[in-house]
């Protein structure tokens, strides 16, 4: 899970009246109450307009995610954050659907199986305090009612704040229209978002968004494979190998463009190799860069030879190392060359090879870091601007010539190649083009 936001204790770090819910839409309307007993409070009742948040049932599933709050005019605040998943963990009861939640699954993160209960009080004395279940505390919802309009529930149990109190009380929400965000479709699958996720910064993913993930990252592996298998086998080392597990959450509004794959940290499909450095290739290479540092300290740079040590240290680098990393559909691709000197290749199976000989390196940085990368750019894709450029900063921008209405399809790919020449051109021969072409024609 990624980019979730805290729920119950980032919201307890506010000032209620600081604080300012976002607008629900479709807008909800909420009746709910809760009575809070103990340490110094004798059973003083909460009405809880104002929420923020969302919910959600299905044959198979439910969720709730929701931000309660007193009204702004109410002399004692009060804000209730509460979070339960599934349509029941414990027990039936009639009709009802009861669940706990105790210190030991009061998450405060949105997701699957994830359960919160935060209460925060914004007074003065006993009415000044947060509380959450602890210790042998727990609170249990009994659902009466759950689905898309509608969602009523009673709540009672134990909390601890700055001293034991009891809690008491209902949740009685209600909105005219059901929220009707939806994906793509691919294949036979629930294109409906339903969003276990509210408050936080990314989104859950539809059904459909999930099986077309997998379908494309099961797809990228066997042109992969090849790779793996020639470079560990001649002594590399793979440091990191593209993720395969199933999606459980994407950025927020992304439903609306052609399906890019998430990023899950250092690419969306990326991997990294080493050569071992007890191979005599990564050997020589360190030989020579330390001879070469080691020979400007003694003259103190002068003579160029600085840049000889900057040379031999680069060359190190892009014949000891390469990174791998792949998206689709992207709707241009913008490559920053600090030193120019870019090439660009027709391939005879359709699409561009940019060779960039200083160019940005994924996580950032200026000139001092420039790396040399290839980009491979197959499928939906306007020609490159220009084949040759002599030198001087540039920036290479190409357009993806994408079609705004295919959601769930494999449009168009890049590949970038961290590493020296030489070295990206073994990737590339290596790399099953078939299995691509396939991915890239949706067969």
């Amino acid at each position: 899970m990624r980019n979730l936001v805290p729920i119950a204790a980032f919201l307890l770090l506010l000032p209620l009246s600081a604080f300012a819910l976002p607008a629900s839409t479709p807008a909800i309307a909420s009746e709910s109450q809760i009575t809070v007993t103990g340490d110094g409070i004798p059973a003083e009742t909460f009405n809880l307009p104002r929420i923020y948040g969302d919910w959600f049932a299905t044959p198979a599933d439910a969720h709730a995610s929701l931000t309660l709050r007193t009204a702004a005019a109410a002399v004692h605040q009060a804000q209730l954050g509460i979070e339960w998943d599934g349509k029941s963990l414990t027990q039936t009861i009639g009709k009802s659907l009861t669940q706990t939640i105790r210190e030991a699954n009061n998450s405060g993160v949105g997701g699957n199986n994830r359960f919160g209960f935060s209460l925060h009080l914004s007074g003065s004395g006993a009415n000044n305090q947060d509380a959450m279940p602890r210790g042998a505390d727990a609170i249990t919802v009994t659902i009466t009612s759950m689905d898309d309009l509608t969602l009523d529930a009673a709540i009672s149990g134990s909390v601890t704040g700055s001293g034991p109190l009891q809690i008491a009380g209902t949740i009685k929400i209600h909105r005219d229209v059901a929220p009707g965000l939806v994906s793509g479709s691919f294949g036979d699958c629930d294109p409906h978002i339903r969003d276990k996720l509210a408050g936080a910064e990314w989104r859950s993913p539809s059904e459909c968004e999930v099986k077309f993930d997998t379908y494309v990252r099961q797809g990228l592996a066997p042109v992969i494979a090849p790779v793996e298998a020639n470079l560990t086998q001649a002594g590399w080392v793979e440091n990191k190998k593209p993720d395969l597990d199933p999606i459980d959450s994407i950025p927020r509004h992304s439903e609306k463009a052609p399906y890019q794959l998430v990023n899950r940290g250092g690419g969306a499909f990326a991997m990294a190799f080493s050569l071992r450095q007890d191979s005599p290739v990564y050997q020589q290479y360190n030989q020579a860069a330390m001879d070469a540092m080691q020979t400007a300290m003694k003259a103190g740079g002068a003579g160029g030879s600085m840049d000889v040590a900057q040379n031999a240290a680069r060359a190190l680098q892009e014949n000891t190392s390469i990174d791998i990393a792949i998206v689709i559909n992207q709707a241009s691709a913008g490559i920053t060359d600090f030193k120019g000197g870019h090439t660009v290749t027709p391939l005879a199976g359709g699409g561009y090879s940019i060779e960039v000989p200083y160019a940005q390196p994924a996580t950032g940085g200026g000139p001092d870091a420039a790396v040399r990368a290839t980009y491979l750019l197959l499928g939906a894709w306007a020609p490159p601007g220009s084949s040759t450029q002599t030198s001087g900063p540039e920036n290479i921008q190409v357009k993806g010539n994408l079609n705004p209405s295919r959601l769930m399809a494999v449009q168009n790919v890049r590949i970038r190649i961290q590493g020296g020449t030489a070295l990206a051109q073994q990737v590339i021969k290596l790399m099953d083009w078939s299995a691509l072409q396939q991915l890239i024609a949706g067969k």
